[in-house]
């Protein structure tokens, strides 16, 4: 075992490193939260990537079977959701250590914690919806940088992390192209208390997608990652494949035109939500064709197991702390 690093993040969840398995939809599974948590990190899921309910609740109880350490769970708590109170209740009975919240507001996931052993940490991409979040009682910020695959930000995270950190007293975690140990110990020194690793993780043994998606991942460069809301719904990060290259990644004149009307956006980015949640692999767009990923893809050269993963960052990490001037 390498050498601990410690920070708030890791003493607060008893971790060996302060490192995250991002929760990825359709791509995270028992597996790989297993792997990342028996590393020195921590495992997490989304809950929407088992269905039915029960799924959800046995997948928790099948990664409590094979590891004591601490897990998280993702949780949407936007309306599209329509689960989000059991997979809060499930999450809550089953004593998981980790719930992050993302796409809407965590007061009732806050509320309902208190006084439990699980926090709660809420994904962040600027200071006004991190305020909202500290005053409910969050214990902990996901800052989701521009580089970041899926639902990036906007603000880049060497600006976004110690603006942050500035005003907010609270955990914070970087999100968005930390795939190796430079990038984990540039944040950490930006004032990151741990680190939200996705895409990088995609590309491991562990990750039940196709291979077409790993060579994708080891192939692009920050170049071929583009920005569009016309998989989902909302602004994310995509490889620009062949596919998503025919479907556009742009609105068309007639749709820009339509977008004015509020409800009419409002409309398209929940049925666009739905089509990719829970839309048949034949859908035009959905997370099960259209490859999310982050800035970080031109740094991934290989796929590897979770284990490797977490010890070359961390092992890459005490090097280049110790080679500071």
């Amino acid at each position: 075992m390498l050498n601990k690093i410690e920070t708030a993040f890791t003493k607060d969840f008893g971790l060996e490193y302060p490192i995250i398995c991002a929760p990825m939809f359709l791509v995270s599974n028992t597996k790989m939260v297993i792997a990342t948590s028996e590393a020195g990190g921590l495992g997490t899921f989304p809950a929407l990537n088992f269905r039915p309910i029960e799924n959800y609740r046995k997948a928790i109880r099948d990664i409590r079977a094979q590891t004591k350490k601490p897990i998280g769970v993702n949780i949407i708590v936007q309306s599209s959701n329509k689960f989000a109170n059991e997979h809060l209740d499930i999450a809550i009975e089953e004593g998981v250590d980790l719930i992050i919240t993302s796409l809407g507001s965590p007061r009732e996931v806050i509320k309902k914690t208190r006084g439990t052993k699980t926090r709660v940490y809420s994904d962040v991409v600027g200071l006004e919806h991190a305020k909202k979040v500290a005053d409910m009682g969050g214990d902990g910020l996901i800052a989701v940088g521009s580089g970041a695959g899926g639902h990036a930000g906007d603000i880049s995270l060497f600006a976004l992390i110690p603006y942050l950190k500035k005003h907010i007293d609270l955990p914070i975690i970087a999100a968005g192209s930390i795939v190796n140990g430079a990038t984990l110990l540039a944040a950490l020194s930006l004032g990151a208390a741990g680190v939200h690793m996705g895409t990088r993780f995609i590309a491991s043994q562990e990750a039940l997608v196709n291979e077409a998606y790993k060579k994708a991942i080891v192939d692009a460069g920050p170049e071929q990652i583009v920005n569009t809301d016309r998989v989902d719904g909302f602004p994310g990060n995509f490889i620009l494949t062949p596919l998503l290259e025919k479907l556009g990644v742009h609105s068309g004149v007639v749709e820009t035109v339509l977008n004015q009307n509020s409800k009419f956006k409002r409309y398209l980015s929940l049925y666009r939500a739905g089509r990719a949640l829970f839309g048949s692999p034949e859908s035009k767009a959905s997370y099960k064709n259209i490859f999310s990923a982050g800035h970080g893809v031109g740094l991934i050269d290989e796929v590897l197991s979770i284990s490797q993963i977490v010890e070359q960052t961390v092992r890459e990490y005490h090097e280049l702390k110790a080679r500071l001037p």
